[in-house]
């Protein structure tokens, strides 16, 4: 597996769209909460899911092992991700990003990264990565939220301040026979 093929699975839920709350759109109910109620047996479903479908596109390819943060199936918060990777000197500059790597952004200029999501292309010669990420916003909302949207969709972000950082799984290490 590659980041290509991460990259792949994280498309083919472009459009997908929370179901709940008071309009029937806008509970944070998705089937990535299903997924982890499933591998892990917690219950977390109606929080804010972008790190939740980050590990679901992971466990879609089997290759979960490389971003066992909180558990063998991934991290559904966002700043054990950033800690995961800083720990295994994972994370790469911005302007180096490869699809499949893991952009994380701190949105509120907090020092703390807030949302997740996949790297799907870098055009950083022209100032900008394309991602693809759960629970934001489609490109071009107009006073959308950023880190809980309600639906997956690409975009494209500017590189600056609020990308956190950008983490790098070992993809080279990565064996099928690793997987869980």
């Amino acid at each position: 597996m590659t980041g290509a093929d991460l990259v792949k699975v994280a498309q083919s839920k472009i459009g997908t769209v929370e179901k709940g709350g008071a309009d029937g759109k806008s509970g944070n109910i998705v089937e990535f909460w299903d997924w982890w109620k499933a591998k892990t047996g917690q219950s977390d479903q109606g929080q804010p899911w972008c790190a939740c479908f980050v590990s679901w596109c992971f466990g879609q390819i089997k290759a979960s092992s490389l971003i066992s943060a909180t558990n063998s199936a991934g991290f559904i918060y966002c700043p054990s991700g950033v800690k995961y990777f800083k720990d295994k000197k994972q994370l790469v500059d911005p302007k180096s990003a490869q699809p499949g790597d893991i952009i994380f952004f701190d949105w509120d200029q907090k020092g703390i990264a807030d949302h997740v999501g996949i790297v799907a292309e870098n055009h950083a010669s022209q100032g900008f990565l394309v991602t693809i990420e759960g629970n934001t916003s489609p490109e071009g909302a107009v006073n959308a939220s950023q880190q809980n949207g309600g639906g997956t969709y690409q975009r494209k972000r500017y590189l600056g301040k609020t990308i956190h950082a950008i983490a790098r799984p070992a993809w080279a290490t990565f064996t099928e026979s690793k997987a869980k």
